[in-house]
């Protein structure tokens, strides 16, 4: 009896010492995973970024929208519309919405800077479309002044990260093109808002103070 309880401790000893020895085996081969800093570092980034820019590019799209109508400008104003409901589909893929503000708005930009130069006179109907566009491009310009820092660190991040250039082509292609982009809204923001004072667009005198030293 004695000599089968000592076999029955040895057998015990041994599966034991066999589940410990598995244990350590399975820590050994599958280490903890350390969470990822540049993961975490790009979500935030990319948050941060696309946060500033949706809204500064809609409320932008927007003034243009209404600036078109004010220059009897229909396709150009259609067109506008159209990309202010893409861009605000949140079902869209992100860097599609991304490069249809971006390109929408840049384009706009060039047109309305050749319009307001060459039209120097709009209708009353014109002058209320003129009105509604202010708010918007103030607000979208002072957003935009904002988007260097972010679009810098986001790129810097992704280019740290091969795997998140990959899935982030759109915003590889669009960051680097935001300071001109910047540059561009404010130009022609400072345009829109002095077009709107020759023009005795109300609301005028208040867009010229909340742009302030833009």
């Amino acid at each position: 009896m004695v000599n089968v309880l000592r076999s029955f401790g040895l057998v015990i000893s041994f599966v034991l010492l066999s589940l410990s020895f598995s244990a350590n085996a399975v820590e050994l081969k599958v280490p903890k995973l350390k969470k990822s800093a540049g993961g975490a570092n790009i979500n935030d980034a990319k948050l941060r970024f696309t946060k500033i820019f949706f809204k500064s590019s809609l409320d932008y799209l927007e003034a243009q929208y209404h600036l078109f109508n004010a220059m009897e400008m229909n396709d150009e104003a259609s067109r506008t519309k159209k990309s202010i409901d893409f861009v605000k589909d949140d079902k869209k893929k992100e860097g599609k919405r991304l490069t249809n503000a971006f390109t929408t708005v840049s384009d706009n930009s060039s047109a309305i800077e050749v319009a307001l130069t060459k039209e120097k006179v709009i209708s009353a109907e014109g002058k209320v479309h003129y009105a509604k566009a202010l708010p918007h491009a103030v607000s979208g310009a002072l957003g935009t002044i904002q988007l260097p820092p972010e679009a810098k660190s986001l790129l810097d991040t992704i280019k740290a990260d091969k795997m998140a250039a990959l899935k982030l082509m759109d915003f590889v292609k669009v960051l680097p093109e935001i300071p001109n982009y910047v540059k561009s809204v404010s130009t022609v923001t400072k345009l829109i808002v002095t077009g709107a004072k020759t023009r005795g667009v109300e609301g005028a005198d208040d867009a010229n103070s909340a742009l302030g030293s833009l």
